[in-house]
């Protein structure tokens, strides 16, 4: 059952909550700024056309993962099962996983048919042209989506849980991650609302961001395969 109820919380939990709130909006804007391709490109100079996405799908891996779970683990005492890196429920886990990838394949499918889509991905424009780099690419775009899994279904939504509830701590993490797809095909944006929801309460249900993260990869990857050889 969704908890709606926000807790009489020890002096504790307001500092994490309140570090929460605050840390959300300044990493999230050095991410836009200096964790894009875009940045990369303009910085540095690379003889390898996807070196640009690689650094952008390695900062969200760091700025939005890694970092986010350090603070957490050793600042904050949580484990990471409490960041929702482990198994949680085994049986919601896997349920969660078999029913949303499939459904996720097919939503990619039919965006990939969106003009919209096609011009904006993949982001790697030379996989158009040159497919040779493209598992590499389709890996290293995990680490994009485990950054963003951790950061709003992780350290945000359960990081706030236990102080808002289920419901608050699944609106406040939908409330920046559809903002961080502003400049995306309007579709998109108004999906990740969406999706910002279901995600945050199919992670409530399991107790682990893993079904929402091959979920989320299986999305990214199969809108690119289908827009590249479709």
């Amino acid at each position: 059952m969704i908890n709606f109820s926000i807790s009489n919380r020890a002096p504790q939990s307001n500092i994490k909550t309140a570090f929460i709130l605050l840390f959300a909006p300044v990493v999230l804007t050095v991410f836009r700024y200096y964790g894009s391709a875009s940045f990369y490109s303009n910085h540095f100079a690379s003889g390898n056309s996807f070196v640009p996405q690689y650094y952008y799908f390695l900062i969200s891996f760091v700025l939005l993962g890694l970092i986010p779970v350090l603070i957490s683990v050793f600042g904050f005492r949580m484990n990471l099962s409490a960041l929702g890196l482990g198994l949680g429920g085994k049986r919601a886990t896997i349920i969660f996983t078999l029913i949303g990838i499939p459904i996720m394949i097919l939503l990619a499918y039919l965006s990939s048919r969106n003009p919209a889509f096609r011009t904006e991905y993949p982001l790697a424009k030379a996989l158009i042209q040159n497919q040779s780099g493209f598992s590499l690419y389709l890996l290293m775009y995990g680490f994009y989506y485990i950054g963003w899994e951790i950061f709003f279904r992780g350290f945000m939504l359960l990081g706030l849980n236990d102080s808002l509830g289920d419901v608050n701590s699944i609106l406040i993490q939908t409330i920046p991650s559809c903002l961080m797809h502003i400049g995306k095909p309007d579709t998109e944006i108004f999906a990740s609302i969406l999706a910002g929801l279901i995600f945050g309460w199919a992670v409530i249900k399991c107790r682990s961001i893993w079904p929402v993260f091959f979920s989320h990869w299986a999305l990214g990857a199969f809108l690119d395969i289908f827009i590249i050889y479709g």
